[in-house]
């Protein structure tokens, strides 16, 4: 996933607690780097935390969320698999980042019937964000989060199924379009277990915890939620939206599309949100380190995070030079997580320039890494 000079690895996952299916051997399927082979090794699958799901249906469906989304309702307006996409304010500023899938359970599609998938958090202030736009569109919007779970599941036998048959995997759901190789995201009713998908047909696979979700997305580089995009703050380019497969650039109008199509075609976006390695005193943290590492890597055995970090901190020069931050913190877990940091600085730091960083307020310093999966022009 990561360049040479900022390759990752990782320590091995935790016990699991359940296997299903078969063990198959299939190789070459959506390639990750070599790098990233620690991380995705064999089949798995976690459920994903911290997330909430609206359901919207009528005639109207499709046109309405297509003049408040950046990406492109035509893509998925007769059924398939969903995507990826964000809610703005008027200005251009994130509100939500969200994935919408179609409901495929009727004979023949369009049959409009969506689910909207967002932070959990913001599923009572995304419903009244859309109920605010209905007008005289006639569509039907509630909360459904009690109705449904969301599962990731990744692995090379299942790419190969996912490549190799038109069926879908589940009638609701999609392979995650933000980073090649990162999974499938499945939505399923409660009442109906992730073992239906998973068969022995289909591959041998393992279940992991929701935190390990969370750590495979964080090495991986994804933003996710209120606490890596602040809301009506974070920009959806700063958020790596456009490599992420988030935005359309050639839809007609939509809330908050102004600033998004200028910043694309300036080609200007100075900041960027990128995966970070937290480190300190060895003394103080209890870590085999004490100096900024090289690769990117999760440590299971610390936690910055329950005192005394918290998203939104400043992360700045340690050399003191300047005052002015050059970054700021998003999520984390253990020693891992995002950051919102100026790209002139992490390009300088991937290049092996001997810039360090820390976070005053926390007497922390941290690393920041260049995912691989980003375009290479950039």
């Amino acid at each position: 996933m990561f360049t040479a000079a900022t390759r990752f690895s990782t320590t091995r996952y935790l016990p699991h607690t359940r296997c299903l299916g078969t063990a198959t051997a299939v190789t070459g399927q959506r390639a990750l780097a070599t790098s990233a082979v620690a991380l995705d090794n064999g089949n798995g699958f976690a459920p994903i935390p911290d997330r909430g799901m609206l359901t919207i249906e009528g005639p109207d469906t499709a046109k309405f969320l297509q003049g408040l989304i950046t990406n492109h309702m035509p893509l998925i307006a007769k059924g398939g698999e969903g995507l990826f996409t964000a809610f703005l304010t008027p200005q251009g500023r994130m509100l939500y980042d969200a994935f919408i899938y179609p409901v495929n359970e009727a004979d023949g599609f369009p049959q409009p019937k969506y689910v909207i998938e967002c932070a959990s958090s913001a599923t009572t202030s995304l419903l009244k964000h859309l109920k605010r736009y209905i007008l005289r569109s006639k569509v039907k919007i509630r909360d459904a989060s009690e109705e449904y779970t969301l599962w990731n599941i990744w692995g090379d036998t299942l790419a190969a199924r996912v490549a190799s048959e038109s069926k879908p995997l589940c009638n609701i759901g999609c392979m995650d379009p933000r980073v090649p190789g990162f999974g499938y995201r499945a939505v399923l009713p409660r009442d109906k277990e992730i073992s239906t998908l998973l068969s022995s047909s289909v591959g041998h696979f393992e279940e992991l915890s929701a935190s390990e979700y969370t750590i495979r997305r964080i090495l991986h580089g994804i933003p996710e939620g209120p606490l890596d995009m602040l809301p009506e703050h974070s920009l959806p380019l700063e958020s790596n939206f456009d490599y992420m497969n988030g935005v359309n650039f050639n839809k007609g109008c939509y809330l908050g599309q102004e600033l998004t199509i200028r910043t694309h075609h300036t080609g200007v976006v100075r900041k960027r949100i990128v995966p970070v390695q937290l480190y300190g005193p060895e003394e103080k943290r209890n870590l085999t380190y004490s100096s900024a590492p090289t690769t990117l890597s999760v440590d299971r055995s610390v936690d910055f995070w329950t005192s005394p970090l918290v998203p939104q901190m400043d992360v700045k020069l340690a050399d003191g030079k300047t005052k002015r931050a050059v970054g700021k913190l998003g999520s984390g877990i253990h020693n891992i997580g995002l950051a919102l940091m100026r790209l002139e600085h992490v390009e300088a730091c991937a290049a092996g320039e001997d810039i360090k960083f820390n976070i005053p307020s926390a007497d922390i310093q941290l690393r920041p890494f260049l995912p691989e999966w980003w375009p290479k022009e950039q």
